[in-house]
Parts: structure tokens; sequence; C-alpha cells
């Protein structure tokens, strides 16, 4: 009997979460053909573990103050480049190392956030090692880290922001 109900349960929800794809594919076209250009900037961080300071501006920033970036004693912003993201084009952000990240406007989810995957190339190389893809709010930064550089570590910071105005 307890068997039937889960089978039940689940193609109760299999059916509704067929109708809410069909739904919200409509929605997201909507919102996609109605946004052609999203402004970004991009946080390029040296982050260290020995002591020293953090830039006042990071110090706002949560995610940094959570594992693993809560290690870093010392983060200091090494430029804040700003720029447009188009859906399904790249859009480059070179690093002080040398390799260049690649970030890609997926789309623009029904509720508003923006799917965006991150990329970084490797030195002497045309191709990208795909790092992510997030889901992000608008406002709200996302972080990669891994790059080591003058005795650190690049954080590289992304902020989707449609409230923002590129230069």
């Amino acid at each position: 009997m307890t068997l039937i109900r889960h089978l039940l349960l689940f193609g109760v929800l299999l059916g509704a979460s067929t109708a809410s794809a069909q739904g919200s594919s409509l929605a997201r076209s909507d919102r996609a053909a109605t946004i052609s250009k999203v402004p970004a900037e991009v946080l390029v961080v040296l982050a260290k573990e020995e002591p020293g300071e953090i830039d006042p501006q990071l110090k706002k920033l949560t995610a940094l103050r959570r594992p693993p970036f809560n290690s870093f004693r010392s983060m200091q912003i090494l430029s804040r480049p700003k720029l447009t993201l188009t859906p399904g084009k790249d859009a480059l952000v070179s690093l002080p190392n040398g390799r260049r990240v690649k970030l890609t406007l997926l789309r623009v989810m029904p509720d508003g956030r923006y799917k965006v995957k991150a990329a970084i190339n490797r030195p002497g190389k045309s191709d990208y090692l795909p790092l992510l893809q997030v889901v992000a709010s608008a406002g709200d930064p996302f972080f990669v880290a891994g790059q080591t550089y003058q005795g650190g570590t690049l954080v590289v910071g992304v902020i989707v922001d449609p409230k923002k105005t590129t230069q």
C-alpha cells in the first residue's frame, strides 16, 4: 500500500513539475526577449593567509567571511572592471597573472536571477577551463578563487546587477 502511495505522489509531483516547467519556459522566453544587456562588475582581489589589511569595501561582503575565503587574513582589490553581459556572448576580463576570465550570461531566470558561466583560460592557450555555472541574484556577488599570484591567491568576484551602469 505504501509503495502505491509513493508512486502516486511521484506521479503528481512529476506532473506538477512538467506543468511548472512549461509555464516557466514561456516566462523565461518573454523575459529574455526584453533584456538584451546586463551590467556587471568584476572584483579582482589578491588574498593572502598572512596577517594584513582587508580592504574596507570587501569587509561588507558576507561571502568572503565564510569558508573557504575566511582563511585569508589580508585582501586587496587589484581592479574592478565594469562590463556588459549579453545573453549568449562571451565577455573577457584580463587577470594580472596573464589569464583571462570568460563570463557568459546563459539566461535570465523567470524570477529575475541570472545564470552565468565563468571560465578561466590557461596562459599561452586559447582553450578555457570551465569553472562553474551559477544562478546569481542581482547585486549578490559570487566568487571564484585558486589562481596563484604574488605569493597569494587571486579571488575573482562577479556582481551581476542591472541597476548599475557600466562605463
